[in-house]
């Protein structure tokens, strides 16, 4: 895990090493939590070599990950077309919400609703499965947390293959597609998909500075991260 200034300036390249494959974090508490294959992580904030893990009971490969203000975190196991919930104080886990036949990629904790993005429904050929095909373009929708039926409430159907997603002061929400490399855009006024550009390949698991608006685009295949202020509207 690399640490980086606000504006983009490295600190740290090597801020957290000995992990297998991190996906997705979020802070809670005084820990950074990672996906870490199929356990969760917790980073001590202070001293990255003071961890907890947590393993996940049946995770295949845990992908983003979001947390909310009880205490938990929820993670998506993508190829196994679920969320897991976590209590962070225990460890103990189980499936919050089936996403059949849909799998799953980013997350966000917004209120009282959990936002999904996903990934599509994945291609029944074994070798396209391999390779993360899918043959119907993911949704991004969201589930009331004080549902008990949690019923999807689509905003966007199809739009892609869908990764990361942020909730900016003003409502607006944002979502990567990464397989187009394209950074959508959802009004919170007129509900509409705005396209925001492509910038290329591998657009990931995007963040958010809160403080500022501006957000962090992880390009995966140039190894880059640039950084897009959006318009305040």
């Amino acid at each position: 895990v690399s640490k980086l200034a606000a504006d983009g300036s490295m600190i740290d390249s090597r801020w957290a090493t000995d992990l297998q494959n991190p996906m997705g974090m979020r802070v809670s508490g005084k820990r950074l939590w990672i996906n870490n294959n199929t356990e969760i992580v917790g980073l001590n904030l202070d001293n990255p070599n003071d961890r907890i893990v947590y393993p996940i009971d049946g995770a295949i490969s845990l992908n983003d990950l979001a947390t909310d203000f009880s205490g938990y975190a929820y993670l998506s196991d993508s190829l196994n077309s679920r969320v897991v919930r976590v209590n962070l104080a225990t460890g103990e886990n189980s499936t919050y919400i089936s996403t059949l036949p849909s799998s799953p990629n980013g997350v966000l904790v917004q209120g009282d609703r959990l936002y999904i993005a996903s990934w599509g429904v994945m291609s029944d050929r074994p070798e396209e499965r391999a390779e993360w095909i899918t043959k119907t373009a993911g949704d991004l929708y969201w589930v009331s947390l004080k549902d008990a039926k949690k019923s999807r409430q689509i905003i966007a159907p199809e739009l892609g293959n869908l990764d990361g997603v942020e909730i900016d002061r003003n409502g607006n929400i944002y979502v990567s597609d990464w397989e187009s490399g394209k950074l959508y855009k959802i009004s919170s006024e007129t509900k509409k998909v705005i396209d925001l550009g492509q910038y290329g390949q591998g657009l990931a698991d995007i963040g958010l500075n809160s403080l500022t608006g501006e957000l962090a685009l992880p390009i995966m295949l140039s190894n880059e991260v640039l950084f897009f202020t959006p318009s305040p509207q």
